[in-house]
């Protein structure tokens, strides 16, 4: 039984571009705080570093058309051992990011409609609200694809409205953007190391390379395009919230700033259709990384690096253990909310796309050294050159990010390599004695021309 191709080009753009679009009505006025309306440059700078290393996943998507993504990259580049671990920092991204959606949601709701909503209420709606994306993503995926495009339609014809009617209204004063770096350089610095886990998203579009329609040697303008898209959508709404209200106004005093202002100026309904467009954003952030979660677990069960079982499909041709395992990680990340271990996960999460981004850039340019006569349907223009700036804004990013870390972060950093270690041993152990349960049966690597 084989994946079905079913993803067309739109769906795959919604697919991506929805994965990186957070929920900007809860972190607003956190992202204002850190730097003042220069945060919009923080998400330039950000995106710009984003595109080089998008390019050279566009170049291997179309050389390894294999679901995986990174893990197939580097496990033709550097063998079964750095992908495992590299794929473990990812894991360690896409389950944290999923549970923070899920809390988020909740905070809209309590925000809205439920003031003082007690946290185990919080978090019993948020693992019922996960159990429903864990069945849904059991049925056929043009079905997550299709309601994917739509809220992400929605959300992006209401961020736009609401831009609309800010720029429009006598409150916007550009006079709020003075001084353009609130917190000076070491404010805008530190904002722009953290806007890394904001562009998160977009190399999920190779998950889907044996689901798409859309011949792989194009994914590079999906991968390019969502990467843009959001530059301009978050920009866009920093800027302009920025101009709403002064900056110390906006940071003591305007909880759920694009909600607030938008209930203020405009009433009841301009405050619910933000609220709906956060929904939207939240639930298409959290449908996308699930989807993508499922692929890379599968993957690797189908390469057995996991046990074989992770290979699995159900009958509709969708991962069916590794589905389930999302779920159950989801739920454990839920229940422990309620401690500020989320908040620390959320952080470490910038790491495993930092690893992530760096060590798939390398295998870009250890598969032109070693493999110069694989075929490659589309090369990255500027070359291995690309491949060397694509490390370098990895390296950036994880830099920044580790710079950040205090020593509860360390702990909790080697403390999850540590569990990572014990899960290696454990494999490399039933490998030894199930040697047959391990045998590959599929293509993970590309013939010469």
């Amino acid at each position: 039984m084989r994946l079905q191709k079913s993803l067309g080009s739109w769906y795959l753009f919604a697919m991506a571009t929805a994965a990186v679009i957070g929920p900007w009505l809860v972190m607003m006025q956190w992202w204002i705080s850190l730097t003042g309306a220069s945060i919009a440059l923080s998400f330039l700078v950000v995106g710009l570093m984003c595109i080089p290393i998008g390019l050279v996943y566009g170049e291997m998507t179309a050389m390894l058309p294999f679901v995986g993504g990174p893990f197939v990259f580097i496990q033709n580049a550097f063998g079964k051992e750095a992908s495992f671990w590299t794929s473990w920092a990812l894991l360690l991204s896409y389950t944290t990011v999923l549970s923070f959606q899920l809390m988020a949601l909740m905070w809209i709701v309590e925000y809205l409609w439920w003031p003082g909503m007690p946290l185990t209420s919080m978090m019993i709606i948020a693992a019922i609200l996960a159990v429903g994306f864990a069945i849904m993503n059991s049925r056929e995926l043009i079905i997550s694809a299709t309601a994917q495009f739509l809220m992400f339609l929605v959300l992006v014809v209401i961020a736009v409205t609401i831009v609309v009617l800010f720029v429009s209204h006598p409150t916007f004063d550009t006079a709020n953007w003075s001084p353009f770096f609130q917190t000076g350089r070491d404010g805008f610095f530190t904002a722009t190391a953290l806007m890394v886990t904001m562009f998160f998203g977009f190399e999920i579009i190779p998950q889907f390379a044996e689901e798409s329609k859309y011949p792989t040697e194009k994914h590079w303008r999906l991968i390019v395009g969502s990467i843009i898209f959001c530059i301009a959508f978050y920009g866009g709404l920093c800027i302009v919230n920025a101009a709403m209200l002064p900056f110390d106004t906006i940071v003591n005093e305007t909880p759920m700033v694009s909600a607030t202002i938008a209930g203020a100026l405009y009433g009841t309904w301009a405050q619910y259709a933000i609220a709906l467009a956060n929904f939207c954003a939240l639930a298409t952030c959290l449908n996308g990384f699930w989807l993508a979660g499922s692929r890379l677990l599968y993957s690797m069960g189908r390469s057995r690096i996991l046990p074989r079982q992770f290979g699995n499909l159900n009958k509709q041709h969708v991962p069916s253990t590794a589905n389930w395992s999302i779920l159950a990680v989801t739920l454990f990340f839920i229940a422990i909310s309620g401690t500020q271990w989320l908040e620390y996960l959320f952080t470490l999460m910038a790491i495993g796309v930092g690893i992530t981004y760096t060590i798939s850039s390398l295998s870009f340019l250890q598969m032109r050294r070693v493999f110069p006569k694989w075929r490659r349907p589309w090369k990255v223009p500027g070359g291995s050159a690309t491949g060397v700036l694509a490390v370098g804004c990895g390296l950036v990013m994880t830099y920044y990010t580790f710079k950040y870390f205090d020593s509860t972060l360390w702990y909790m950093f080697f403390a999850y390599f540590a569990i990572g270690f014990v899960v290696w041993l454990f494999l490399r152990w039933e490998r030894s004695r199930y040697a047959d349960q391990y045998v590959i049966d599929v293509p993970t690597g590309v013939v010469e021309d």
